[in-house]
């Protein structure tokens, strides 16, 4: 082979690592200014920053390789590993070693960001700076294209020192910010288990329902993971609680999506949400799935109204499994559908949407004849679209598994006969406090008033947002969150509704 070859190999392949490495510096330079987005980072964007980083190594490996295989340059591995044990220009080669191992740190750490600190990945991060000037100073002086390398260098140059003194001068005015007095956002503080976000977006998703985009408080940390079908309890500003299905994409781990319908005559939380706006402060608590997406060869999603939240994920969960899927989506009127626009995109016509101001209510037995036997059947909606769904799937389609999740308590399923309401004693391990629960007051009720921040949010044993984690004791469970087989636990109770069999019963309270 033409040794002249190795020796341009190795000049492609140097100058290209030097290019990207150059870009990966600036492109993560506007995403930390947020020249590109003033309240966060999408994940897309991060997505081309890595891209580029990974690119520039690939070119650097070419570069080495050319280096290797020139016989004309005769350097070998212990040159490369080791600074100013080459005798051309040493000092020029010992610079492109030191950013050899400076990138190769930034690069393990980044592989490695979810494992060790955050704090370390954040420092070693950081000398990617001096990578770009190191390399710079390499490729200046040890190469012969100086000129256009000068040129380079000088924009480049001239674009960091920008960056990096427009991120001074707004992390400054954004430390003048935070010092000046915040507002009081709530009496109560963030429940346990719950971690701070900031809201990115709030965008119509259609007539009465808004999509709200959250990302976490510290950037670049990725939120906790999460499974087609989970929800999270959303602690509002005004220390309301309440549950949202997560109806983006799980893969997206920097942001959670919330589809939320303003109902007018409700509790308040809805119209909190509805009020909300980008760079907001709010908290989260899990995400936690009731209601997750099992394996199957066929599904048949049936959403209602605002039902579609967690019918969405799974959907994309099924296309993505490449298995078979149809939806049925019913809603008041066209224009009241959310996601609408983005399911027919996903599905086309194995979407089926039924306003009911123009087509009706839908035909769930015509959908269900559509189904093989032992498809999954996945719904949530309103209550009489389920209680449909039961009644039909009971009579007709007792072959299909049904796999429901509801607003409330089901009318179908009546509440267990548990005798009368005895008055007990409960102890709050955490503060050794012993407080007796009388027959006419609920646990959660005695339990609030020494530990004021205990979340709640149905307050009817449908939503598990109370959960506890009992430690003596047996409970005695009232609430519909436990499945029939697992009625007997006594590690957990709900204590909106639930109570205790004997005299005490002691919780991590």
């Amino acid at each position: 082979m033409d040794p002249q070859l190795w020796w341009y190999l190795a000049r492609v392949g140097g100058l290209m690592s030097w290019w990207l490495l150059s870009a990966t510096v600036v492109w993560g330079l506007l995403l930390y200014t947020r020249v590109l987005g003033p309240h966060t980072t999408s994940g897309r964007l991060l997505d081309l920053h890595r891209f580029l980083s990974g690119l520039s190594l690939v070119f650097l490996g070419l570069h080495l390789l050319g280096l290797l295989a020139d016989s004309w340059v005769d350097i070998g591995v212990v040159q490369i590993l080791f600074p100013f044990t080459f005798a051309y220009r040493p000092v020029a080669v010992a610079w492109g070693v030191i950013a050899f191992y400076l990138l190769t740190a930034v690069e393990v750490t980044s592989l490695l960001k979810s494992r060790i600190p955050h704090r370390w990945w954040r420092y070693v991060h950081t000398t990617t700076f001096a990578v770009f000037l190191v390399s710079t100073v390499h490729a200046l002086t040890a190469g012969r294209d100086e000129a256009v390398l000068r040129w380079t260098a000088l924009v480049l140059a001239g674009s960091v020192v920008f960056l990096v003194v427009y991120r001074l001068l707004v992390g400054r005015r954004s430390r003048d910010r935070d010092e000046a007095p915040a507002p009081k956002r709530s009496v109560l503080p963030d429940p346990p288990g719950s971690h701070r976000v900031v809201v990115h977006a709030v965008r119509q998703a259609a007539e009465g329902v808004v999509s709200v985009e959250l990302v976490a408080a510290d950037d670049g940390t990725r939120l906790p993971a999460w499974e087609p079908g989970a929800h999270v309890d959303l602690v509002l500003p005004s220390g309301l609680i309440r549950q949202y299905s997560l109806c983006g994409d799980p893969a997206a781990a920097d942001v959670y999506r919330l589809g939320v319908l303003h109902v007018p005559d409700g509790r308040g939380g809805s119209a909190e949400v509805h009020a909300l706006r980008a760079g907001q402060s709010v908290a989260v608590r899990g995400p936690r799935n009731t209601f997750p997406l099992v394996l199957a060869d066929h599904y048949l999603f049936i959403a209602g109204g605002i039902g579609i939240t967690p019918i969405l994920p799974m959907i994309r969960a099924a296309e993505l499994a490449g298995r078979e899927w149809r939806l049925l989506y019913g809603g008041r009127s066209r224009t009241s559908m959310a996601f609408a626009e983005e399911l027919l995109t996903l599905g086309g016509d194995r979407v089926r949407l039924v306003p009911q101001d123009t087509d009706g209510v839908p035909d769930l037995a015509a959908a269900l004849k559509g189904t093989p036997r032992g498809a999954a059947i996945y719904s949530c909606g309103p209550e009489p679209l389920l209680s449909a769904l039961e009644d039909v799937m009971a009579t007709d389609f007792s072959d299909r598994h049904l796999h429901l999740e509801r607003f409330g308590t089901s009318p179908n399923v009546p509440r267990q006969s548990h005798g009368p309401a005895r008055e007990f004693n409960v102890e709050l391990r955490r503060s050794g406090r012993v407080l007796p629960v009388p027959s006419d007051r609920s646990l959660l009720e005695v339990i609030r008033e020494a530990v004021p921040g205990i979340p709640s949010s149905c307050e009817e044993g449908f939503c598990g947002t109370c959960r506890l984690r009992v430690l003596e004791g047996t409970p005695d469970h009232r609430d519909t969150v436990l499945p029939a087989g697992d009625r007997d636990r006594r590690d957990v109770i709900y204590p909106c509704v639930s109570r205790a069999r004997g005299p005490i019963l002691v919780v991590d309270a």
